[in-house]
């Protein structure tokens, strides 16, 4: 196939951006995949011939300030004025062949969502995997904890790429693995407010914004783009995966774009950050998405909705998210460490400290894989450390679906105003492999959420989502602690700004379990197995 480089774009303010056109590997099949990206078009090389082998052509703009297009680089703006130039100059190609499909991973699928407010009568579909639309709850605060890991990868990437142009993937990639490894023994030190000196040699200003904005809603709104879902062409094609920090804003993108009356298709599969592009069956129904709006015709009947079931559950088609049928049910966290749908009786709170000297380490779950810590791991080691509870059901009689939102609501009573609750689901196997699913965060302040008058906080967190089968034998645990860092950033326990906190505070924590203090994991389950008789301690 054929490949015409830098190909030149004058922007409506004289700006020049570069577009390299992929030609299609044989006739034309009359569409034109438009990629925009801040990672450097050597990136999505493999991308691009992908599409081009189907027939496809493939344009892909380096973004403002980006592998030699002018201006300044916004790292997550990607301003929309640079479009109708880009529009105008496909247009005016002899091969332009009228229908257009964006296809953006992560950051790149954001360059998409920011042409909602753009005039594109050609563009029918637009593909986004692993593509956060809102940045501030969702991705760099989840919980209200600074996802340290997730946004200094992003920062090393963007930086590098700057420092780079033109790089290849491997090269790229590389660059990543050594960028996360370094990243955690940044983020071992203190204050957090210069990690990105100590990574990059320099300061990063998106870094020090996120940092400094948390409470500034104003500059947040800027940044989401979901309000644009009623701009965005009438198909549009999401996927994440169960183990993606990405995916609590696919499944809010969904309910949006849904709502705004699109034809969308979600596929949640049991991936961690991007590593869905890979995945043969992923691919084939991207493609059959592309063929129809080639077309001009609505995609082949079928459920709106494909999730990976874990536990050996398989691929499942749902009608939609999240599914029917598949109501809440409550598990009371009990004394002795049990789990159970049965109310707690009279018990004394479980207790724990909580150091941020020696932070409770994050082990596998939604961070990027370039060291191999992401997805689902053997939590043993974790839940073997003292500022680890654990509460686990019995063994189960029969299989057990969860499919859907997962939350909880724990009550908890602390020495300090300024502590972080971390709340993850597992499944334990008969051998006592405990694997991680879903899991949550919360940062607490004074009043945020309100003590009663015994000092008790009642704390509701968002676990996110799974669609998991726990098989007879096995048990459920909900893990309980304050950190999963630096995956997401250790709370000091002082209550000075983080940016610059370099003193610590241990925190001594109560979990309450009884009647007046109901603690409870509620899970969207398909009717609830049948337990096992309880025993005494589940741990």
């Amino acid at each position: 196939m054929r490949v015409d480089r830098d190909l030149p774009v004058v922007a409506a303010d004289g700006t020049t951006l570069l577009v390299d056109h992929v030609h299609p590997a044989g006739p034309s099949r009359g569409v034109v995949v438009w990629i925009r990206t801040p990672y450097g078009r050597g990136q999505m090389a493999s991308t691009a011939k992908r599409f081009a082998r189907r027939g496809a052509d493939v344009l892909i703009e380096a973004a403002r300030g980006t592998d030699g297009s002018g201006g300044a680089f916004d790292e997550l703006g990607h301003d929309p004025a640079d479009a109708p130039a880009v529009l105008g100059w496909l247009r005016a190609q002899a091969w332009f062949p009228g229908v257009i499909v964006t296809w953006g991973l992560s950051a790149i699928g954001r360059a998409s969502w920011s042409l909602a407010g753009a005039e594109i009568p050609e563009w029918r579909l637009a593909i986004l995997q692993d593509t956060p639309s809102e940045l501030r709850d969702g991705l760099v605060f989840p919980g209200g904890v600074f996802a340290g890991a997730v946004v200094l990868g992003f920062v090393h990437t963007v930086e590098w790429q700057a420092d780079h142009p033109g790089a290849s993937l491997l090269r790229g990639m590389l660059a990543s693995v050594r960028g996360a490894r370094r990243s955690k023994r940044v983020l071992a030190e203190l204050p957090l407010g210069t990690a990105d000196e100590r990574l990059l040699g320099r300061r990063s200003t998106r870094f020090r914004e996120w940092l400094a904005r948390e409470g500034d809603d104003g500059y947040w709104e800027r940044l989401d783009l979901r309000a644009g879902a009623p701009g965005m062409p009438d198909l549009v094609h999401l996927a994440t995966g169960w183990h993606d920090f990405c995916l609590s804003s696919t499944l809010a993108d969904h309910a949006a774009l849904r709502a705004a009356g699109k034809r969308v298709r979600l596929v949640v599969g049991p991936w961690y950050h991007g590593r869905g592009a890979v995945d043969r069956a992923y691919r084939d129904d991207v493609d059959a998405w592309v063929d129809a709006a080639t077309r001009g015709t609505d995609p082949a009947d079928g459920a709106p909705v494909r999730v990976h079931v874990g536990g050996g559950g398989g691929w499942r088609d749902l009608p939609d998210w999240p599914p029917p049928g598949h109501p809440p049910t409550d598990w009371h966290l009990q004394p002795g460490g049990g789990l159970s749908t049965d109310p707690a009786p009279e018990s004394p709170p479980d207790r724990y400290r909580y150091d941020p000297a020696d932070p409770t380490p994050a082990l596998g779950g939604a961070v990027e894989n370039w060291d191999g810590t992401a997805g689902a791991k053997d939590n043993r080691p974790l839940e073997a450390r003292p500022d680890v509870l654990t509460f686990t059901s019995a063994p189960l009689r029969a299989d057990l679906d969860v499919i859907g939102p997962v939350t909880a609501t724990v009550h908890l009573r602390s020495t300090l105003d300024h502590t972080d609750l971390v709340l993850r689901l597992c499944d334990v196997a008969p051998n006592g492999r405990s694997t991680n699913l879903c899991d949550g965060a919360r940062r607490l302040r004074p009043d945020d959420p309100p003590a009663d008058p015994d000092g008790t906080r009642v704390v509701p967190v968002d676990l996110v989502a799974t669609a998991h089968r726990f098989r007879a034998g096995h048990r459920l645990r909900l893990q309980v602690s304050s950190g999963a860092h630096p995956r997401l950033v250790r709370n000091t326990g002082t209550g000075e700004p983080q940016a610059t906190a370099t003193t610590t505070r241990p925190a001594d924590q109560e979990i309450l379990h009884d009647p007046a203090h109901p603690s409870v994991l509620t899970l969207p389950t398909a009717g609830v197995a049948e337990e096992h008789p309880a025993a005494q301690d589940h741990r």
